[in-house]
């Protein structure tokens, strides 16, 4: 069961990294076509951005449909949401987040018969259960904006689900209502894929790494084993400094890669649920699609917070196994490398990001307390 999950996770990476990537079109040698290659998605994402700007600022008459005006700000964050995300992930981690995955891939088929069976159980947990999270996540989200698509394609007679028109397209044009419509439907679908196969790539990569914390927990149990010999203690500690040396290197690489997505991506959520609550606010009957699009944005955000809690409690679980240790049966030597141990276990693994800190749970609750505030705020400026 470990490989089928293991192999499943390894193809959604592989088709987020590929499918935006471009990696399904000819690989140029040369750097000017490599930097033209990258920067067709990002082209193309801000061309949906400025239609939404130019939509909110020329075509749309007034601001009273907040609806319109809600769901254009939300597309329009949407999409340069899409743009970061493409650039500091597809562009400048890809290769350290499949460098990442790949060695917890040979921790997987390691033949270490100390740790092998320790590694598969613990990673089967772990796999299974993001497994599960990204197949329910996906599919919850692809439902969810299939059903925004078609209330948004409806409201607009059929225009399309990003609620603006195409500038320079003639409204009495025979291309007008096809173009639109497909170009938008494909841009909307896009912009949010690459959104929620970011998130879980995130929760793939923390996952793999909780699995081997969590391995590291339950290997530190055999220094209390009763019947485990006194001078194969020495063995055990050094054993454990070895694993937690390795792993360290990779902690620091997922911690540098996603301190910058984990800001991006809170804001932008931040922003999104700010602009969708001030609806709640203003509409006496509110849509339901816009009930839907809360609950997709909280849980974009939730999934974050919580493998972001995981993480940091089994860092925690690590050490405490460490500290509960039966010290005062081994031997001075082995208690001064105890000691060494647990002050280097003191610097936990964790996800951080600036101006929020470590992320946890209550990032979530912070986040959703912050953005029903902001839009009170703005509903009282502007009412």
């Amino acid at each position: 069961m470990l490989e089928e999950y293991h192999s499943g996770l390894k193809r959604i990476l592989l088709f987020f990294f590929r499918a935006w990537g471009l990696d399904f079109l000819p690989k140029p040698k040369r750097k000017v076509l490599i930097f033209l290659k990258h920067s067709l998605y990002p082209i193309y994402a801000m061309y949906g951005v400025f239609c939404e700007l130019w939509h909110l600022i020329y075509q749309m008459e007034d601001f009273s449909d907040l609806i319109d005006v809600a769901f254009s700000i939300t597309l329009a964050i949407g999409m340069f949401q899409g743009v970061l995300i493409y650039l500091v992930i597809i562009v400048g981690n890809r290769g350290k987040i499949m460098e990442i995955f790949e060695f917890f891939e040979q921790l997987i088929k390691t033949h270490d018969p100390t740790m092998r069976e320790i590694r598969r159980r613990n990673f089967e947990v772990s796999m299974r259960t993001s497994f599960i999270c990204a197949k329910y996540f996906l599919s919850a989200n692809l439902l969810s904006w299939t059903t925004i698509t078609i209330f948004n394609t409806i409201r607009t007679n059929f225009t399309g689900p990003m609620m603006y028109h195409i500038p320079g397209l003639p409204t009495g044009s025979v291309f007008f209502y096809p173009i639109n419509l497909i170009h938008q439907t494909i841009m909307f679908f896009q912009g949010y894929a690459i959104i929620m196969f970011s998130d879980v790539t995130i929760m793939i990569t923390i996952m793999c790494c909780q699995a081997e914390l969590e391995a590291i927990a339950e290997f530190i149990s055999h220094l209390n084993d009763s019947d485990h010999p006194k001078e194969d203690a020495t063995e055990v500690l050094r054993k454990i400094y070895s694993i937690h040396m390795i792993l360290s290197v990779y902690t620091k690489k997922i911690a540098g890669a996603f301190w910058h997505i984990y800001l991006y991506k809170l804001l932008t959520i931040m922003m999104y649920l700010c602009s969708m609550f001030i609806v709640f606010q203003t509409e006496e009957e509110i849509p339901f699609v816009a009930v839907i699009s809360v609950l997709v944005m909280a849980s974009e955000v939730f999934i974050l917070c919580f493998f972001g809690q995981i993480l940091s409690n089994s860092s925690e679980k690590m050490q405490n196994a460490l500290y509960m240790t039966k010290w005062y049966k081994m031997s001075n030597k082995n208690q001064k490398t105890l000691l060494m141990l647990m002050l280097r276990f003191q610097d936990p693994v964790k996800i951080e990001t600036f101006a929020v800190g470590t992320i946890t749970i209550y990032t979530f609750v912070q986040i959703c307390k912050a953005s029903i505030s902001y839009a009170a705020f703005l509903y009282a400026v502007f009412k």
